[in-house]
């Protein structure tokens, strides 16, 4: 695939990788999560806008009580470095408590994530689990921790599934990495 809007892109995983990868999320975070609920509903924490397609497939593989929520911070917008941190949505269901699943479309310096689980902690969550879509291989500005990875990345800029490029190609079937030059 080329998508002409973005330039020439190559394919990392396809659209069968992908779901493949969101399945074995959902059987180990099922496996996790399923004994923490007895007594209050997981707050599965949508981090928007890239998250929407990961958890939207990911949600029908969970088995346990959950409450939806979301949270949208950004630090892209139309660049493809990372800015500053921005807050847009906050989330609606009290955290306080609460067993928090994050789930975010990717792991790149670890900023937003780490931002977001330390909100999650001080709006007081007892407990927090991440899981990304894709973890990109690079150095880190923060050592973030993960519970759960669908799938490792080089560190080139990626989209698709969620994952957009100067918010573009978040519908791409499969993840796709921008040419470098």
């Amino acid at each position: 695939m080329k998508p002409s809007h973005l330039g020439p892109a190559e394919q990392l995983f396809s659209a069968e990788a992908v779901e493949a990868a969101i399945q074995r999320m959902a059987v180990a975070i099922n496996a996790d999560m399923e004994p923490l609920v007895p007594h209050r509903p997981v707050v599965v924490l949508c981090v928007l806008s890239g998250a929407i397609v990961m958890v939207g497939k990911l949600l029908p593989h969970l088995h346990f009580p959950l409450h939806l929520d979301c949270v949208q911070v950004g630090r892209y917008g139309s660049a493809t470095k990372g800015g500053d941190l921005q807050w847009r949505v906050r989330p609606r269901e009290s955290l306080s408590g609460a067993t928090v699943l994050l789930v975010d479309d990717i792991l790149d310096e670890g900023v937003t994530l780490g931002a977001l689980q330390q909100f999650c902690r001080d709006e007081g969550a007892t407990a927090v689990y991440s899981a990304v879509m894709v973890r990109k291989n690079r150095p880190r500005v923060e050592d973030v921790p993960v519970d759960y990875v669908g799938l490792e990345v080089p560190d080139r800029f990626v989209f698709g599934y969620g994952l957009d490029a100067r918010e573009l190609g978040r519908n791409a079937p499969g993840i796709f990495a921008l040419m470098e030059g």
